[in-house]
């Protein structure tokens, strides 16, 4: 398939949009905070049929946030759609990647005309259901990052290696996230201030000796202090919240 326009794409695979801009709930929040969000949805782990989900476990496999929110909300009311548009967008991205490619860069340039004209900042975070490097979104040899210099790109990650990228890439900011099995390498990072995202069942101020920042005032996580955790408040997903979810502090 080759990208034309985002009529075309619509009508050659039935989705309306690959991604959206701050319209979910977690990125309308930075609005107020002078930004737009571009954000993308991807199916989890191998829901696909493709690995997206890398760094992942057992527990964050059954308690993916993608069964919250709006999805749950929608599912109550139309079925599973917006999974299964999940599914056919991460699908477009392994088999049709020049397509995909060309479609995501539109969706990124038209976010940064729309910000301009608000006179607001524009970001950009890829993985919001999934943790796919960056460096796989390529088109011609160029990667997502290197297409657009002045973006700021975010995502969280539980593949340890994924950091090295901040190495080579100003305009992109990781957060590492704590599985309940990867303490000591939480620990690593922090020390060299590379900021680490935990769920707790209640917010504290302060854990392992670290400060903790509230990480649900909003989702503009390049702009935290670095060195710190983000705490993260755990939220129901379709199971009730069980004492034996290693990744949710109690």
């Amino acid at each position: 398939m080759k990208f034309k326009n985002k009529a075309q794409a619509k009508r050659l695979t039935g989705l309306t949009y690959l991604g959206s801009v701050s319209k979910t709930v977690k990125h309308a929040k930075s609005i107020k905070y002078g930004e737009l969000t571009y954000s993308l949805y991807l199916a989890p782990g191998k829901t696909s049929g493709y690995e997206v989900c890398p760094g992942r476990t057992v527990e964050c496999s059954k308690f993916c946030l993608n069964e919250s929110g709006m999805n749950s909300m929608v599912r109550n009311d139309r079925g599973d759609i917006i999974n299964q548009s999940r599914i056919k967008k991460t699908k477009l991205f392994f088999e049709e990647r020049e397509f995909f490619m060309n479609w995501l860069i539109f969706e990124i340039n038209s976010g940064i005309t729309r910000a301009k004209k608000m006179g607001l900042k524009f970001s950009v975070r890829l993985n919001n259901t999934s943790d796919i490097s960056p460096e796989e979104f390529q088109l011609n040899g160029k990667n997502i990052l290197e297409m657009f210099p002045d973006v700021t790109f975010y995502d969280y990650t539980k593949v340890n290696g994924r950091v090295e990228l901040l190495k080579h890439y100003p305009n992109y900011n990781l957060t590492y996230s704590y599985t309940g099995y990867n303490l000591t390498e939480c620990q690593k990072m922090l020390m060299n201030r590379i900021n680490v995202a935990v769920v707790f069942k209640n917010v504290p101020e302060e854990f392992m000796g670290y400060k903790v920042i509230n990480g649900d005032k909003n989702d503009l996580r390049y702009r935290d202090e670095k060195g710190v955790i983000i705490g993260l408040l755990y939220k129901r997903v379709r199971t009730k919240l069980k004492p034996n979810i290693k990744f949710v502090v109690q």
